[in-house]
């Protein structure tokens, strides 16, 4: 079997390149030797460009700033390059961070969610390109939770946010240069794209398919399997419960100092799927919620590479969750937003109602692919692989 490569070797090969370039990415701009995209190009003396400048989303170019921190400008370590934070005052560039690039390159490894940040950061790129004509190239990276599976609830108008700031669904199936050709394609004036694929890649290929080093793409995405469980589990970040941020299992361990673990395990094992497991734990969050506090709880794993269900799995969660613990349980709002922030990560509200109205889950599963007919067809003309 061929090799799996990704799309930045074609973009280093490509010599018709010319000019100042601007790179967006972070700490998983990095080949399979894990040599970061910025020293590649500083390394090659046969490319006809140079790199004028970084942007870096959130979580900061070296990828290890706290969730929803705001990140500072700075500058790259070795090569003095000027680093542009894109999560701090700005989350777009601003004319004069542009000025004198002739191209900009995305390459950052997403995790193949809406509310992972790196695709809004991706859309307001996109944006500032096609407004500003200047070209975009797409050093693409698989989608490693599985390019072949989407999972609702849709994102409805009304609940845009930078957590869902783009019309897909949940999960959306796509890796980031086929995202990109879907978002550009929906633009009335779209920017000049070139998407540099990667090789012996296939939608159904899980992480461990690739034979590829992982890089962490925040500080909570610990591994393959907490991706795995992300699309689902990361609701419980709009919740009192924490998401398991600050342990050495984030979206796999969820909990409270309050939570009767006992009762939630015996309630939930029953519903689960035959390749998820569900045990007790305790654990004490190093940072985030609860930080420093005993949480007890629940622990999720799985006995498959590919999880095709991670929002099913979530909502039994929640569902035996209101059954043996709903006393303290507490839908957060934050102070800037008009609805509780699970809202805005689901996409909707009838979610988190239906949850409170002790809906049956079958129902609010049934109610998942809602609202997701356009975007299954126009996703097609978008798809770069097999």
């Amino acid at each position: 079997m061929s090799k799996f490569e990704l799309g930045l070797e074609d973009f280093l090969r490509d010599r018709s390149l010319t000019g100042k370039a601007g790179l967006v990415t972070n700490n998983t701009g990095r080949d399979r030797n894990g040599v970061h995209l910025v020293e590649r190009i500083a390394g090659c003396r046969e490319l006809k460009f140079s790199l004028a400048k970084i942007f870096s989303p959130e979580h900061g170019f070296t990828s290890d700033a706290p969730d929803g921190e705001a990140v500072s400008d700075s500058q790259h370590s070795s090569t003095k390059i000027p680093i542009v934070s894109l999560y701090g005052q700005k989350k777009s560039p601003d004319p004069e961070d542009i000025k004198g690039l002739d191209f900009l390159v995305f390459d950052i490894q997403d995790v193949g969610v809406r509310f992972y940040t790196y695709i809004s950061t991706l859309r307001n790129i996109i944006d500032t390109c096609a407004a500003n004509r200047i070209p975009l190239l797409i050093a693409d990276r698989p989608n490693f939770i599985g390019a072949d599976v989407i999972e609702g609830p849709a994102l409805q108008d009304g609940y845009n946010s930078f957590v869902g700031h783009l019309p897909v669904p949940l999960r959306y199936g796509m890796t980031c240069g086929e995202l990109a050709q879907w978002w550009n394609n929906r633009l009335p004036e779209p920017a000049e794209l070139k998407i540099y694929q990667c090789k012996n890649y296939y939608r159904e290929s899980t992480f461990e398919d690739l034979d590829f080093p992982w890089f962490q793409p925040s500080p909570s995405m610990t591994s393959p399997e907490t991706a795995r469980f992300y699309p689902g589990t990361c609701l419980f970040e709009g919740t009192n419960l924490s998401e398991g941020r600050g342990t050495d299992k984030p979206f796999q361990k969820i909990g409270a100092p309050w939570i009767d673990s006992k009762s939630w395990v015996s309630e939930l094992k029953p519903i689960l799927p035959e390749d998820i497991e569900v045990s007790e734990t305790t654990f004490v969050p190093t940072f985030s919620k609860f930080q420093g506090e005993k949480c007890h709880g629940i622990y999720l794993t799985s006995k498959s590479k590919k999880i095709t269900n991670s929002v099913n799995i979530t909502l039994r969660c929640f569902s035996t969750l209101m059954k043996t613990n709903r006393t303290n349980l507490v839908f957060e709002g934050r102070s800037n937003l008009h609805y509780p922030f699970i809202d805005y990560l689901a996409g909707n509200s009838w979610l988190r109602t239906s949850l409170e109205n002790n809906a049956p889950v079958s129902e609010i599963e049934n109610r998942l692919p809602e609202n997701c007919e356009d975007f299954l067809k126009t996703r097609k003309n978008a798809l770069l692989y097999k």
